[in-house]
């Protein structure tokens, strides 16, 4: 069962293993790694060239910021500080990572004044468990490929 109240068989091989937000994390991923494109015309989370949500673009862009919601609509946030639940939350993430078919590894990142800023916390979670995603911002965070 998808963590979105839609109860489909979602094991490996399974025919009802699509689900939207792993083809997008997916897309984003691609997009990140490839840097620039060509531009489709069109502001979305599948916005081509990286920085095609930065108007106009002077610096290098590395990432694309999103954001994840739940099925009651609120985003998912972590706190910078594991050990901290009460410290400053953050609900802007960068995709690291794409493990197997729709588990991701999300790097946290903190908003810090016009621009944002990464945090060494990881987590990786299983995409199905959120029922949308939103492309906030192209930034350059100078992180290592």
């Amino acid at each position: 069962m998808s963590c979105c109240g839609d109860k489909k068989d979602f094991t490996a091989g399974s025919s009802s293993f699509d689900h939207c937000l792993c083809d997008v994390v997916r897309a984003i991923k691609d997009i990140q790694d490839a840097g620039a494109d060509e531009c489709m015309g069109c502001n979305s989370c599948f916005t081509t060239p990286l920085g095609g949500l930065v108007n106009p673009t002077t610096t290098p862009i590395d990432t694309r910021v999103i954001v994840l919601y739940s099925k009651d609509g609120c985003p998912f946030s972590l706190s910078a500080y594991p050990c901290n639940p009460t410290g400053p939350k953050s609900c802007f993430f960068r995709i690291e990572e794409i493990v197997g078919k729709c588990c991701v590894t999300l790097r946290l990142l903190t908003k810090d004044g016009d621009g944002f800023e990464a945090t060494s916390r990881c987590i990786t979670v299983d995409i199905r468990c959120f029922c949308a995603i939103e492309c906030v911002a192209d930034a350059f965070l100078d992180i290592c490929m």
